[in-house]
């Protein structure tokens, strides 16, 4: 098994439970139809950050889900359906 950490951060701390609705409501549909994908746990933090951790079976089922290009579709789709500011943590 292999978890896969993802850290966003968000211009307005207050906005996080929007932000993390919009997520799985873009992402969760795809997600259940990808190869070894387990479950996803947001952590939240008062400062505006959100981590956001997926549990996957194999290292080969997180790369082939990564290279999927539907990706970039699905992270404007997050975009217009979270229209606040938030980036992404290296």
């Amino acid at each position: 098994m292999i978890i896969e950490r993802l850290s966003f951060i968000l211009s307005q701390p207050d906005r996080l439970q929007e932000f993390i609705d919009a997520d799985t409501k873009v992402w969760e549909p795809w997600l259940r139809q990808q190869k070894g994908y387990i479950r996803k746990h947001y952590q939240r933090y008062p400062t505006g950050r959100v981590d956001i951790r997926i549990w996957w079976n194999t290292k080969e089922d997180l790369a082939r889900a990564s290279a999927d290009p539907q990706i970039a579709v699905l992270e404007v789709k997050l975009k217009s359906e979270f229209p606040g500011v938030f980036h992404a943590l290296d």
